[in-house]
């Protein structure tokens, strides 16, 4: 966990074991491998110690710590699914005969990723219900392996493997920066894997939609099976989190951005410490 100033490394329980050498620091930045039990448990503790910090009351802390969880997730799914989709557009790429050789097809996939209006094109070429079914398989077995419940058979184990080594190829890393600013807390959860043109839109309309109910009071009604469809297209979870920022009594669309590249995804939020502080039960 590199800090600001004077930067110390700490890895894991060193983390929570050595706290008192950087409990008075107002810049932390965490490398999140994945969302085990051991890492969000660490991740619990980090936050509720700088909450406690500027006085933020349990249930803003709840909403708080609900919103970055479901963000990191998001951050999870990202990456694994950028995974997914440059293996099926390469795979799309040598059976269309677009480049004959391996190496032809790596160097034109990564003209493709390397440019928006190409890489969403692309989208045509590949199934999103086979990426998404794909992607929510690997949750499956991830969890399946965190809680032990149940063991892993040869095929799972394999294809868990081969995952991991595709990640590790392409570098996907995420991260969060947590910073106490004067007046508010700020966070950045950066993923190396860019959302689609297209998905950004959805998720801005949905979002958009959200806000005009919260208006009028009603922004719970936004989870109605009448708006399944925008919520399923722009994602339940970031309607969650812009939920619990109306329970704050923050507007989301301020205090909540989404930014996306060619190479990654930023998520941003911004808490205001009275809000954090001044939240009624």
């Amino acid at each position: 966990m590199p800090t600001a100033n004077d930067k110390i490394l700490l890895r894991g329980n060193e983390i929570l074991e050595r706290w008192d050498t950087v409990a008075d620091r107002n810049h932390y930045h965490f490398q999140i491998r994945g969302l085990t039990k051991p890492t969000r448990d660490i991740i619990n503790e980090v936050i509720q110690k700088i909450l406690d910090r500027v006085g933020a009351n349990p249930l803003a802390s709840f909403h708080l710590f609900s919103g970055l969880m479901e963000a990191l997730l998001n951050a999870v799914k990202g990456n694994t699914r950028f995974v997914i989709f440059q293996d099926e557009l390469l795979q799309k790429l040598v059976s269309s005969g677009e480049a004959e050789k391996g190496v032809e097809a790596e160097a034109l996939l990564q003209t493709i990723l390397e440019t928006e209006p190409l890489r969403d094109a692309m989208q045509r070429y590949i199934v999103p219900q086979k990426i998404k079914k794909t992607v929510q398989q690997i949750l499956v077995l991830q969890d399946k392996k965190r809680n032990k419940k149940l063991e892993l058979n040869d095929t799972e184990k394999t294809f868990l493997a081969g995952l991991r080594e595709k990640t590790d190829k392409y570098g996907l890393k995420i991260s969060l920066k947590v910073e106490l600013r004067p007046e508010e807390l700020y966070i950045r959860i950066r993923n190396d894997a860019p959302i689609m043109g297209i998905d950004l839109e959805r998720i801005q309309r949905s979002r958009e939609r959200h806000a005009e109910l919260a208006k009028d009071g009603r922004s719970g009604e936004f989870f109605r099976p009448d708006f399944l469809d925008e919520k399923e297209s722009a994602g339940f979870g970031i309607a969650m989190i812009d939920e619990g920022f109306y329970s704050m009594g923050l507007k989301p669309l301020e205090c909540f951005n989404i930014q996306t590249g060619k190479h990654a995804t930023s998520v941003y939020f911004n808490y205001p410490f009275s809000a954090l502080q001044n939240m009624e039960f």
